[in-house]
């Protein structure tokens, strides 16, 4: 005989805060005066054209730099970039320079007007396809495709940060290849 296993019922957030790690992203947008902002909500919609989305919020700085230039960069930080992360997720690009504060390096988009980071091991750039807008979400859904991607030689996808419920980890080791 099996034993029965226990199952409690559990709200929706706390479903959605128990799922595992998800990646973390730092995503920079605009031109005169970039903003960069940490992003937790990323979803891959498509391999082939590659789609990707963010979800934000409209009251952030950083939406109305998108609405602004119709592109953006996604950029993978490493576990050495762990304080510039949550530094840029809990304070305000309208009232601080991000870039200078954290000490990050902007680097020129190659295919958008956006920049990428430097000190990102994987940069993404983006082009806005899509704004969804659901008016009872909490966060706008910005859907772009991938149009240029940069990586460092010898780039270690164990090095980069991932997040799950309040906790900044990095991935495990390989349990099992196919």
């Amino acid at each position: 005989m099996s034993e029965e296993v226990l199952k409690l019922d559990m709200g929706p957030i706390e479903a959605v805060m128990s799922l595992p790690p998800s990646p973390v992203f730092l995503l920079a947008v605009g031109e005169e005066e970039p903003n960069v902002t940490t992003i937790g909500m990323f979803n891959v919609f498509s391999i082939d054209p590659t789609i990707v989305g963010v979800g934000i919020r409209t009251s952030r700085h950083s939406y109305k730099l998108l609405e602004e230039t119709g592109d953006f960069s996604l950029n993978v930080p490493g576990k050495n970039l762990v304080d510039q992360v949550v530094r840029c997720g809990y304070s305000s690009g309208s009232r601080m320079n991000k870039f200078s504060e954290t000490g990050m390096t902007p680097q020129p988009g190659k295919r958008i007007r956006s920049p990428s980071i430097a000190e990102c091991p994987l940069n993404m750039e983006v082009r806005i396809t899509e704004v969804q807008d659901r008016m009872d979400w909490d966060h706008i859904w910005i859907v772009g495709k991938v149009v240029h991607t940069d990586v460092i030689e010898g780039y270690d996808r164990t090095d980069v940060l991932i997040y799950w419920d309040g906790e900044f980890r990095t991935p495990s080791p390989v349990l099992r290849e196919l």
